[in-house]
């Protein structure tokens, strides 16, 4: 009997419907689910340093599933209910994981990048209207302290601080309660809570940051439907990894992170090992990787293309790595010459994924057993559907024919219920249940999706989304900026970074640095703060007078593939055009042909496409 193809396989795996399919509807399932399959197995293994000589901290799931308990009656006592909010502000510890799953039992979870600069904390903490807050410590002395004690004096909804590290000091602030996380969940009963109040499939289970205009964050929704959902799909997907240990830097405050790397392997009694709390930040991670792959004898990993070019630039070691097959790589683009590389130093598979936030963490995957070309992230998930469309007016003018390029909408069990925000709604969805992800890209006729830009204005930096307008505004409110326009430069760590092109009433009196000192004085969101800005004489426009980004895209990856081969003493032509089906290209004329494979080197986890002339 021939192999089913891809589509054949979801047709037929969908005759079952995913209701029947999938028997935990809630988050607070899975866990249960999981203390009751796997009550024994270790859970969590907590590195705190990553060092070879380190012992872990490891916790059942049994024992997970009762402090979970524990901590969820301890939000109830604190007056907590469902469609209030719990915001972790947390590195990656035993107690996010608590603090995220068992707040989605009896409120609603908002994770945070505790990275991020204390004004836009602020603004997501009052958007969301917290009542608690759990974090690591009060210590003015360090900066996520002096970050707690601004929240404290800002965030009118806090009521309650619970601190992870018990040495916190005195605070005045009259109408906060300070309680020790780890204390006061010991003294609450670990019973499972009664029926009447576990949560059910449509309530809302997480609020997640995913970027937005200053002063007002853009919030998605996710249900409780949602992430359960995701969850079984995505270890389904895994299943023939068995019970194999899984390795996760990535941050808890990511969908990646927290819903595919973590929970889904939760599922099937997989143990996470949490390296380090600041993840792939901390030195120790990269260094002792492939120790902590043979110590664990893990078969597959989540990361990202960034962290895959750093591992390919670590030293030979002699490691048994016979256990490693697969790598699962997200949140960016995956260069072709990235991927191939990896895989044959490691002789594994790497597949990368299409997901955002708003699809809860997943839209495509490359199916178990099956391959793509190139770097086509695969099919939709089951359940889902995904179509390339021509939009007039936010309406479907017509649907693409196979390998035509369009505007890739999604809708299915996976996305999202909508922004917190009523008017971040307003073009998000396409004839009422089709979301718009703002991604160009071609579907072949294996269902096989290929992304090859970005129809709206979205810089991803490092996973991180960036909405150029909060870099634009800022600039426009400089007194001598007429136009700006804010774009992502192409990167080979972060995938992408913020730059700006202006207009200037005089160039005589300001220059590119003083312009750049503005932005980190007067945008909030340090991610979003350009890496350069280059002052034109006009902006490129359209025959209607807007202004014309993919000439400026251009130019911002010309500039980038141009420092990298310069400051390697690489002298080359560089051209940069989109084209509809590959995406970004860079057409690399080199003065000395023999430069070529340092050029490559150079340039494999650049997310472009590169094509050398005249070798």
């Amino acid at each position: 009997m021939s192999k089913l193809t891809e589509l054949e396989l979801l047709a037929d795996l969908e005759k079952i419907s995913y209701q029947d399919r999938y028997h935990c509807k809630t988050t607070y399932d899975v866990f249960c689910h999981a203390a009751d399959e796997y009550p024994a197995d270790i859970a969590i293994a907590e590195h705190v340093t990553a060092t070879r000589d380190e012992v872990a901290k490891e916790i059942t799931f049994a024992t997970l599933s009762n402090k979970l308990n524990q901590t969820a009656n301890l939000f109830k006592k604190l007056g907590v209910g469902r469609t209030d909010v719990v915001s972790i502000l947390l590195p990656n510890l035993t107690e996010t994981h608590l603090s995220i799953w068992a707040s989605q039992a009896v409120a609603i979870a908002n994770p945070i990048n505790y990275l991020l600069q204390v004004d836009h904390i602020i603004e997501i903490l009052n958007e969301v209207k917290t009542k608690v807050l759990v974090t690591v410590s009060l210590d003015a002395e360090t900066e996520l302290g002096k970050k707690v004690h601004e929240i404290i004096a800002r965030v009118p909804s806090l009521e309650h601080v619970l601190v992870v590290d018990n040495s916190y000091g005195e605070i005045s602030h009259k109408n906060i309660t300070v309680s020790d996380f780890n204390h006061a969940i010991s003294t609450q009963s670990n019973e499972r809570l009664a029926e009447t109040f576990q949560p059910k499939g449509e309530d809302i289970a997480m609020y997640f940051h995913t970027g937005g205009t200053t002063g007002r964050p853009k919030i998605a929704k996710l249900s409780h439907d949602n992430i359960s959902f995701v969850v079984q799909v995505y270890a389904g997907f895994n299943a023939y990894h068995g019970k194999s240990a899984v390795l996760n830097a990535l941050p808890l405050f990511h969908v990646f992170g927290v819903i595919a790397a973590s929970l889904a392997m939760f599922f099937v009694g997989r143990t996470v090992v949490i390296m380090t709390p600041e993840g792939f930040r901390n030195p120790n991670t990269v260094k002792n990787w492939w120790y902590f792959v043979n110590k664990y004898q893990v078969c597959w990993f989540p990361t990202v293309p960034t962290i895959i070019s750093v591992l390919l630039q670590q030293p030979d070691e002699k490691i048994d790595l016979k256990c490693f097959e697969h790598a699962a790589c997200g949140s960016a683009p995956l260069p072709l010459e990235l991927k191939l590389s990896f895989q044959q130093r490691f002789n594994c598979s790497v597949t990368n994924g299409y997901g955002m936030t708003e699809s809860s963490c997943v839209v495509a995957r490359t199916l178990p057993g099956y391959d793509v070309e190139g770097v086509a992230v695969g099919n939709a998930i089951p359940y889902s559907r995904v179509i390339a469309v021509e939009l007039i007016d936010n309406k479907i003018s017509r649907i693409c024919e196979t390998n035509e390029p369009g505007i890739i909408l999604v809708k299915g069990p996976n996305v999202f219920q909508g922004y917190l925000n009523v008017s971040d709604n307003d073009g998000a969805w396409v004839e009422d249940d089709w979301f718009n992800t703002g991604d160009l890209g071609v579907i072949n006729a294996l269902g096989h999706i290929q992304l090859t830009g970005r129809a709206k204005d979205l810089i991803i930096r490092g996973g991180h989304n960036i909405d150029p307008q909060i870099i634009e505004d800022a600039l426009l409110a400089h007194k001598d900026v007429i136009q700006s326009v804010a774009i992502g430069q192409p990167d080979a760590h972060s995938g992408e970074i913020p730059v700006a092109y202006v207009v200037l009433k005089n160039q005589q009196q300001t220059t590119s640095a003083d312009l750049l000192a503005y932005c980190q004085e007067h945008i909030s969101e340090r991610a979003a703060i350009p890496k350069r800005i280059e002052i034109l004489d006009s902006l490129p426009l359209t025959a209607v007078g807007k202004v014309f980004k993919p000439i400026l895209r251009n130019k911002a990856t010309e500039f980038s593939v141009d420092a990298i081969l310069k400051k390697n003493d690489i002298t080359a032509q560089v051209k940069s055009e989109f084209d509809p089906e590959k995406g970004q290209v860079v057409h690399i004329e080199l003065s000395n042909t023999d430069d070529k494979h340092k050029a490559a080197k150079l340039l494999i986890a650049f997310p472009v496409v590169v094509n050398y002339k005249n070798l």
